[in-house]
């Protein structure tokens, strides 16, 4: 049988799964009930008909390059007239010429450490070239927010109250989730499509008209971003401007802001380490160099090493440094009950940080404009700003305490939104938990989140409730040990995959597209990742995972497990004229013209499967092929009164793939 693209990977494995023909069915010799009910749950894909929003959208995917190309369309696309290209998507395109590839990157990581000191020079002369001063970037009264974790929910948090004063704010963050109008925000949402078109070509223009004049030439992408939010922010007028340090912060394109009125640092952990070093001293120095003199500087706690960093960092440079201690929940108190607006244990220390960032913006804004300062703004604001911290050791780093929030910082917190962070959504049969997490820390904290959540959710249901893992990750990061994180979340499926929403050219939009990244890279990275995921399910321990789970969260008794499959035997010759790919056995494994989908980890009852792209894997997991992910049916391929919990995890991009096709409309 010959399939198309990311439906082929979808179909594939569950067939094996089924014992699909005589030479698989012949590798188990033992029954094995729970995942035979798997088998028959994922038999589902094959029987339902192709109706997916996925295979059938072919209106708004014709300009991105796909990760896998395929030799031409399928019939119902190839007969359809291609549509007229909006200004916004020739805008998306025209940027994304601006990102670099995958050679240029390693070779700039080669002489980073003499590149990156133009970077802020660079970027001023960007500036001027599209008409803006750095006395119009001063005029923005910036909260400048770095840190590895949480800094784009504190900046979330930070805009959301002080919108609730009624001020007009923008926000600047990345990476987006669907479209890459999300990193500039007005009052709290993307800016418009028209709006990011005609301030996209304004930069870009000036920028390509001056490029010969100048030896910096065209900025890179996120350079680029950057000048337009504040190109944006300038033209539109806001009372405040909150930017989030892309990487690092000394070197960062966000660093040109040479006045900011505070600076904020989230949690540090061990992220980015080819550029920023392989300590966390290091990553704190880095972190600091935001500082400017006289503005006060804000941390969350951090570890000693850390903090001793920061602390001499803010004496070098005389930027006042306190900690603003985490929020409690009987502060919040006042709010009727509400809890904060973004979910995890750990959103407490973002949003206790977001408070005094705005008191301290509060405090300057009005005594500037001969206002009256609102009373939730002490004298600890006033000092920190008038003079230079006294702290000479990290006893003496004075502590910021919540105190009594005004109702307006309450709902700020309370009703902030921040997809794809500990982010839910409920559909018929499936319930999605999706989180960014790209750290030791942040997995954990993921971890933690996602039991609580899903393990409360479970004793609702009274059918079985499977459990299934969808996971990427970008960069070098030690994969296994955030894998062994997951592991007590109890997974019966797990789906690896790269970021690309479809293998079909069409249906993938170019907000998305990766151009930093190779086709052969990302592919055996999600090879190794189930690999690594494989081997440490044999590993640990010999009881099984349980296959599900009754109303009452107690683990069902499963039997032995099949003799265990070769794994990961790929044939990269079985291409069809037309593209498609055939499924066949050889040497009783079964093949793919992408990746291996061959048999499961024998000692924790976990199948695991790798799939070409987001669509494929998501349809896998959720059991419905062919039904729309965006308006599921109960009627899906799960037994009668089951339940599907699915965490979806690792890369903030892979994250943004699966709202793209569960949340079509996030940004509408």
């Amino acid at each position: 049988m010959a399939a198309r693209g990311c439906v082929h990977s979808a179909c594939t494995f569950p067939r094996a799964l089924c014992g699909a023909t005589d030479k698989l069915t012949t590798i188990f010799s033992v029954p094995y009930r729970p995942i035979q009910q798997i088998r028959r749950r994922a038999c589902r894909l094959l029987t339902v008909p192709m109706l997916s929003r996925v295979e059938t959208d072919s209106t708004a995917r014709s300009m991105a390059t796909s990760i896998t190309s395929t030799k031409r369309e399928p019939a119902n696309l190839a007969t359809q007239q291609p549509r007229q290209k909006s200004s916004y998507e020739e805008a998306v395109v025209a940027l994304n010429s601006l990102q670099s590839n995958a050679e240029t990157i390693r070779r700039s990581l080669q002489h980073r450490n003499e590149s990156r000191k133009h970077n802020i020079p660079n970027m001023i002369n960007y500036l001027q070239r599209v008409g803006i001063s750095l006395d119009d970037v001063d005029k923005l009264s910036v909260i400048h927010v770095t840190g590895t974790k949480g800094k784009g929910s504190t900046c979330a948090f930070t805009e959301s109250i002080l919108r609730q004063y009624g001020y007009k704010t923008g926000i600047f963050s990345s990476p987006h989730l669907i479209e890459v109008r999300e990193r500039i925000r007005i009052n709290g949402r993307p800016i418009d499509r028209d709006l990011f078109s005609r301030s996209f070509w304004d930069v870009f223009n000036q920028l390509q008209a001056s490029k010969d004049e100048h030896e910096s030439g065209m900025p890179p992408y996120f350079s680029f971003l950057t000048v337009m939010a504040l190109y944006v922010f300038v033209r539109e007028g806001v009372d405040v401007a909150v930017l989030e340090v892309g990487i690092g912060g000394q070197y960062d394109s966000t660093n040109l802001v040479r006045s900011p009125v505070v600076c904020g640092v989230t949690s540090l952990d061990l992220d980015h380490t080819n550029l920023l070093g392989n300590t966390l001293q290091d990553i704190a120095w880095h972190k600091a160099g935001i500082f400017k003199k006289g503005a006060p500087a804000i941390t969350v706690t951090q570890p000693d090493s850390a903090m001793q960093v920061i602390l001499n960092r803010s004496l070098e440079i005389e930027s006042p440094l306190s900690i603003a201690a985490p929020l409690t929940l009987e502060e919040l108190s006042p709010c009727g009950g509400k809890q904060l607006g973004l979910a995890g244990e750990k959103q407490l220390y973002n949003a206790g940080l977001a408070v005094h960032l705005c008191r301290v913006w509060l405090h300057t804004h009005l005594t500037e404009q001969g206002g009256k300062v609102p009373r939730e703004s002490s004298a600890v604001e006033e000092e920190s700003i008038t003079a230079v911290t006294k702290a000479t050791s990290l006893a003496t780093i004075p502590v910021r305490q919540g105190a009594s929030l005004s109702q307006q910082m309450i709902t700020g917190l309370c009703e902030c939104r921040w997809p794809g962070r500990n982010q839910t959504i409920h559909t018929p049969g499936v319930t999605y938990y999706l989180d960014g997490a790209h750290t030791a820390d942040s997995f954990q904290q993921c971890v933690d989140w996602f039991q609580r959540s899903a393990d409360k959710e479970r004793k609702v249901f009274k059918g079985r409730v499977w459990r299934a893992l969808i996971f990427n990750m970008t960069g070098d990061r030690p994969v296994s040990c955030l894998l062994r994180k997951l592991k007590d979340c109890q997974f019966d499926m797990a789906a690896f995959c790269p970021n690309v929403v479809s293998t079909i050219a069409s249906q993938n939009i170019p907000d998305q597209l990766n151009l930093m990244v190779e086709q052969e890279t990302v592919l055996k990275k999600s090879l190794k990742y189930r690999q690594a995921w494989d081997d440490l399910c044999a590993q640990l321990g010999s009881e099984p995972t349980s296959a599900g789970a009754d109303c009452n969260g107690r683990l069902t008794p499963s039997p032995p497990p099949p003799p265990p499959l070769h794994r990961h035997v790929n044939n990269n010759n079985n291409n069809n004229d037309d593209g498609s790919v055939d499924s066949h056995l050889v040497n009783g494994q079964y093949q793919n013209g992408v990746v291996g989908l061959d048999g499961w980890s024998p000692t924790q009852r976990c199948v695991s499967a790798c799939f070409p792209c987001i669509a494929s894997a998501l349809q896998w997991v959720a059991g419905r092929e062919g039904v729309d992910l965006a308006d599921p049916t109960p009627t899906g391929g799960k037994g009668e009164g089951d339940h599907m919990q699915v965490l979806v995890t690792g890369s903030l991009h892979l994250v943004g793939g699966v709202l793209e096709l569960l949340v079509p409309d996030m940004n509408d």
